[in-house]
């Protein structure tokens, strides 16, 4: 890769890098930003919510790489209260959509088969 030869550049360059990070990232954000309530099971939540109803007024606000993960940052403004939430999926997979996709929906999935086997076993008081 031949980067430019003046710093002025070269920070245009990232400008323009983050942009395009920020609108890719966004994008895989806005499709899963449920994830970050699956497995919410608490009488309260359920009553009212569900995942996709949850996560609906968070927005992206941002990345970090953690390790071997990816992961994704939503803040919502509400009520004078800023929420914030992430998920998070193998860095491994930011290069393949499809695989973040489905790594989404095993998640979906096990949660559901989870969820399932805790109705109907219920705890024994």
């Amino acid at each position: 890769m031949k980067l430019p030869s003046t710093t002025s550049r070269l920070l245009v360059l990232q400008e323009a890098t983050n942009a395009e990070l920020r609108v890719r990232l966004g994008e895989i954000f806005k499709r899963h930003r449920s994830m970050a309530f699956i497995g919410r099971n608490d009488n309260l939540f359920t009553e009212h919510w569900t995942p996709e109803v949850a996560a609906a007024g968070y927005e992206f606000e941002g990345f970090e790489i953690k390790g071997a993960d990816m992961v994704l940052h939503g803040v919502e403004h509400a009520c004078g209260f800023v929420y914030r939430i992430s998920v998070a999926f193998p860095l491994e997979l930011i290069d393949d959509a499809n695989a973040i996709e489905n790594y989404f929906e095993r998640q979906r999935i096990a949660d559901a088969e989870l969820s399932s086997s805790a109705l109907s076993n219920p705890p024994v008081l």
